[in-house]
């Protein structure tokens, strides 16, 4: 047995699901994470992805058969722009590859990691730190409410669950240090109340919203609760995105992008929630409004540039929408956001040398109860003279206390020799049971582990 300390800890580490991650080295062979930010280029992906939009019947199916192929338990999250999946004991790539047999779909582009970086993006993606409008307290709400699915329906046993409880109180911690104890205004109320200023001194207005997907749908049905008739809606494929709200895009003119300029040119309101990885209007192409309009960009990232207008025109972009949310400017909010990632390193580091505390705690409760345990069957054999009883549970002791403080890697010779080579003066077939004991429990205790 060439590593006696390392299968001891980990047997005592085992005792204690909290405890089974103790170390950045056992955390990044234990979980994996792949995430998956949405764009123009891998939506289409995503919506496979995610099983948000399915029954609950369907979910608990869909999860369960792919538990089933990856072999091990897993979780799934979804948020408005990105959609997650946590394997443990697993490789990110063996869990990538499960996945893309589920859904039929080759090379998916997620992003992978492990261990501690999984741990530290997932606490930064539940507190709203990588959200459109930071600090919002909905995605840790989809966070709590998808916890409680996996567990209502045995998706994930507690073993498991316990990482997320870690998670749960990180959020907490970095809550309540940055002052974000209550919500944000969310981007639709923020972007309700700039129409509705807008509508109130401009009257009848012409609308052009690129995009209907979900946001897409949420400004056309602001605009037309605003009394508004004269609204275009661009998207690829506009018989499909009919399909979306049959009765709301009845009430608009739908249209393809590639119609757009036709219209644009004449709109006095322009919103873009539009999907692009790179931004669909700049300098070299333009936004085609003859008018001093006004536009709102919606898309992350940015699917204007500030460049694509004139300075006649007014962009208001999601970098705006964000600092409206929160009331700071962009300064203030890059400090805000290298705040957080301090912060969560420093909970990070935290957690572990708790973990690490508490493993060290359980390892050495293991080893003295069960050298104690020894020693009392030691005073009752027939080979102990009287005179060795009153040492017995002292040697046991000093045994134990020789095994938790090895820093290294030992053999069983070591112990061995450690034993007989004791001065307490026990008589040589004591000291042979003794040695013998000690050397058999300690091969039982790591052919447990």
């Amino acid at each position: 047995m060439s590593d006696l300390l390392v299968e001891l800890k980990e047997l005592a580490a085992g005792m204690d699901a909290d405890s089974s991650h103790a170390s950045e080295q056992n955390m990044a062979s234990k979980i994996c994470l792949l995430s998956l930010k949405f764009d123009s280029d891998n939506i289409d992906v995503a919506r496979r992805l995610t099983t948000e939009g399915l029954r609950l019947n369907q979910r608990v199916e869909y999860l369960q058969k792919l538990s089933d192929i990856v072999e091990t338990e897993l979780f799934e999250f979804s948020t408005c722009n990105r959609v997650l999946y946590i394997g443990f004991d697993i490789e990110p790539e063996i869990l990538a590859a499960g996945i893309s047999k589920m859904v039929g779909v080759e090379d998916i582009p997620f992003i992978q990691m492990t261990g501690s970086d999984a741990w530290k993006h997932l606490v930064k993606v539940c507190s709203g730190l990588d959200s459109f409008i930071v600090g919002e307290l909905q995605v840790m709400s989809q966070f709590r409410s998808s916890i409680n699915f996996h567990r209502e329906n045995n998706l994930i046993g507690t073993y498991n669950l316990a990482f997320f409880d870690h998670v749960i109180s990180a959020n907490r911690i970095i809550r309540k240090e940055l002052g974000y104890t209550s919500s944000t205004e969310s981007m639709l109320k923020l972007a309700r109340t700039k129409l509705l200023e807008i509508v109130s001194k401009k009257g009848t207005t012409q609308s052009v919203v690129l995009g209907f997907g979900d946001m897409g749908v949420k400004a056309v049905e602001t605009l037309d609760e605003m009394g508004q008739s004269e609204i275009i809606v661009a998207s690829r494929n506009p018989q499909k995105s009919v399909k979306r709200n049959q009765e709301l895009a009845n009430r608009c003119n739908m249209i393809t992008y590639d119609d757009i300029d036709a219209y644009i040119e004449n709109a006095d309101i322009v919103i873009s929630t539009m999907r692009c990885s790179t931004p669909a209007y700049h300098k070299n192409k333009p936004l085609r409004m003859n008018k001093s309009g006004i536009v709102l960009d919606f898309s992350w990232p940015p699917s204007i540039e500030p460049e694509a207008l004139t300075e006649h025109q007014t962009l208001l972009s999601m970098e705006q929408w964000i600092q409206l949310a929160r009331n700071i400017n962009d300064a203030e909010y890059r400090a805000l956001v290298e705040k957080s990632e301090q912060l969560i390193d420093n909970i990070m580091k935290r957690y572990m040398e708790a973990l690490s505390n508490k493993a060290q705690g359980k390892f050495r409760a293991l080893i003295y109860n069960h050298m104690e345990n020894l020693s009392t069957s030691w005073e009752s054999s027939s080979v102990a003279q009287q005179k060795d009883i009153p040492q017995l549970g002292a040697f046991a002791r000093e045994i134990a206390t020789w095994i938790c403080k090895q820093d290294q890697s030992f053999h069983l010779s070591d112990l061995t020799s450690y034993v007989k080579n004791t001065t307490r003066g026990f008589n040589s077939n004591l000291l042979e049971q003794v040695s013998q004991d000690v050397e058999q429990s300690i091969r039982t205790l790591t052919s447990i582990g």
